[in-house]
């Protein structure tokens, strides 16, 4: 009796003791902290041709860690989950909130069989900002358009049934992406040829703004941006962050005066060798002349650099005009059939030497901070170069000892950048590269997706998943500021990659202005930003304009990454906002230099001659070779 007394007095326990922990137990749920909804227009295929519908997409925000979920109760292109992910963080940047302690649940339903995701992009943004802020939508304004992660408002298809669709819903307003109000709709036409009746569809160009005004009650609008848009939405103006052209310490200048200073001697002293190494070599006169053309683009590059003074491009032109003497010593060496194993040793060397020593520079500000980005920026450069050189080989080694050349050159570059800076432990960077990766990987998906559908120039998206894996790779190897570096790079060259298909689909240079202001924005984000100097400046120059879309993205992100590290280390000081009399810079500023002129036909034409001539003495030396001439 006295031990089951015993027992029953255990089991009591046992229950209060569970009973307690219960009650103290932490809530295992996650709080709502908004939801809204929005309709979006959307076109299907019909046995006559296109027709519009509206699409209803609801949006739940939870606190989180950065998860975006898409249920649909139809069909959903593979870019609809990229598009919504984009939607979430551009919102997320606007309101300067952390999306990784939120998550994002996405519920669309449609009557269209299959829904794209590209065309609802910006309605997402918007809903996603109304859940976030509580704010109510206007139900009378709908919108249709791309969201960009810089987010501008790219193009879409199916703009003049999208109107009727949204009309007929009852919207007074609707917004498009800029350069989109001409729409080209097919009219049928019936003719008879005896006793037959040929039914066929003849274009018709038509302003959509007049069109849509005076046959269906609606306002069209053309907006270029996430902020306009939800300017109609809301009736709010979203406050833009204080920008101004970038400006240098006294300690930053000297410090990019010293690199240009560096730089400049190396390619003065290279091309000299270089010229000497190629007029004392055996080959023909006609081979002497055909590298002379390469080593006349060294002496440009050389002239343009000195004509830049020590503006951070200046070391960039340096830096070319290296890699292209270097290259005509190689390519002496190669047609004299002189080994090459000691060449491609010594840059892998360097290029590896780099690559574990550059996590370990010590930053105590942000030039030091600048220049060690820099430096690992063009680290990882100099790495796929090398790779890129080994893989072109077989089939081309002309160009494998092109890529071998800058390799080097980059080295050079990234060395003269971190020469005075000390070594230790490297820092500690918690989820900077985490977060940076995670972008890279979701900006690349959905570029590569919507790209894919449009038939977009594929070769930044193929060079930017490149970097992403070198990402990976490095973070998995323990190079925390590599892989952010690499990161950050893949989602700039994704980035322009959309722009550059929104900039050719539209013709609007309005994508170049706001790559520029975002380009602007990173730069005013930290004093002495010299990354952002670096590539905004090489940005202005650039001749044309998908160089100029992607240096900016490139300024924008590095920049970007400059200001998140540099918050984590302590070394942050803010930049000093514009006085209210100076105004924004609303358009690229005009270079101070003539711009780079850009390959033509003849400069093509004149590197295949070049090709042909080497590799016509390359063939004869052999052939001397073969019949034991002398």
């Amino acid at each position: 009796m006295g031990a089951l007394k015993q027992v029953v007095a255990a089991l009591l326990l046992l229950l209060l003791s569970a009973q307690l922990a219960l009650s103290e137990a932490p809530e295992s749920y996650l709080r709502v902290v908004g939801s809204a909804w929005i309709i979006a227009p959307a076109v299907y295929q019909t046995d006559g041709g296109y027709a519009g519908s509206v699409t209803n997409i609801t949006v739940f925000v939870t606190e989180g860690w950065g998860d975006v979920y898409v249920s649909t109760s139809s069909l959903t292109q593979e870019d609809f989950q990229g598009a919504a992910t984009a939607a979430a963080r551009v919102v997320s940047k606007l309101l300067d909130i952390d999306f990784s302690r939120y998550n994002f649940y996405f519920k669309v339903k449609s009557d269209s069989v299959i829904v794209g995701g590209p065309s609802a992009g910006v309605a997402m943004a918007v809903a996603v900002y109304s859940a976030l802020t509580g704010a109510p939508i206007n139900r009378s304004v709908a919108v249709t358009g791309m969201i960009s992660p810089d987010g501008s408002v790219g193009p879409v298809g199916g703009i003049y049934e999208k109107a009727q669709a949204v009309a007929q819903y009852g919207a007074k307003v609707f917004l498009i992406p800029p350069g989109q109000s001409l729409v080209t709709t097919y009219r049928e036409v019936v003719r008879r040829a005896g006793p037959f009746r040929i039914r066929t569809f003849e274009p018709q160009i038509i302003n959509l703004t007049e069109y849509a005004a005076r046959n269906l009650g609606l306002k069209v609008v053309e907006v270029s941006t996430l902020e306009e848009a939800l300017a109609y939405f809301f009736g709010v103006k979203v406050e833009k962050k204080p920008i101004s052209e970038p400006s240098l310490s006294a300690g930053a200048r000297s410090r990019v005066a010293g690199v240009v200073s560096t730089l400049r001697d190396l390619a003065q002293g290279e091309l000299n060798a270089t010229s000497g190494y190629l007029e004392s070599s055996a080959l023909s006169a006609l081979a002497k002349r055909a590298l002379r053309s390469y080593l006349d683009t060294a002496a440009s590059q050389l002239s343009r650099a000195q004509s830049l003074g020590t503006s951070p491009a200046a070391a960039f032109f340096y830096t070319s005009s290296v890699a292209y003497s270097r290259w005509v010593r190689y390519l002496v060496d190669y047609y004299l059939d002189r080994p090459l194993e000691e060449t491609v040793s010594i840059v892998s060397e360097r290029v590896q030497r780099l690559l574990d020593q550059a996590e370990s520079f010590q930053v105590v500000s942000p030039v030091d901070l600048g220049c060690k980005l820099l430096a690992a920026d063009l680290a990882v450069r100099a790495s796929r170069l090398l790779n890129e050189s080994a893989a072109k080989w077989s089939s081309d080694p002309v160009s494998a000892l092109q890529s071998l050349a800058f390799a080097s050159a980059l080295a050079d570059e990234a060395e003269a950048w971190v020469s005075i800076l000390a070594r230790g432990e490297p820092p500690a960077l918690p989820s900077v590269p985490e977060s940076y990766i995670s972008v890279a990987r979701s900006t690349w998906s959905y570029v590569y997706s919507v790209l894919s559908q449009a038939g977009g120039d594929m070769t930044l998206v193929s060079l930017s998943h490149t970097y992403l894996r070198a990402s990976m790779s490095l973070y998995s190897s323990g190079k925390r500021f590599l892989a952010s570096a690499a990161a950050a790079r893949s989602i700039a060259l994704s980035e322009a990659a959309l722009l550059q298909l929104q900039l050719s689909a539209t013709g609007s240079r309005i994508y170049l202005s706001i790559a520029r202001e975002q380009a602007l924005i990173a730069a005013s984000e930290l004093a002495d930003n010299i990354p952002a100097a670096y590539f905004l400046s090489l940005g202005d120059t650039a001749a044309s304009d998908s160089d100029k879309l992607t240096y900016y993205r490139v300024a924008a992100q590095l920049g970007s990454l400059a200001a998140d590290i540099s918050k984590q280390l302590g070394t942050a000081v803010t930049s000093q906002p514009p006085s209210p009399q100076q105004p924004h810079p609303a358009a690229p500023q005009q270079p101070a230099t003539p711009p780079e002129r850009p390959r033509g036909i003849l400069d093509q034409l004149r590197d295949f001659l070049a090709r042909i001539v080497l590799a016509l003495e390359s063939f004869f030396r052999w052939l001397k070779q073969l019949l034991g001439w002398s």
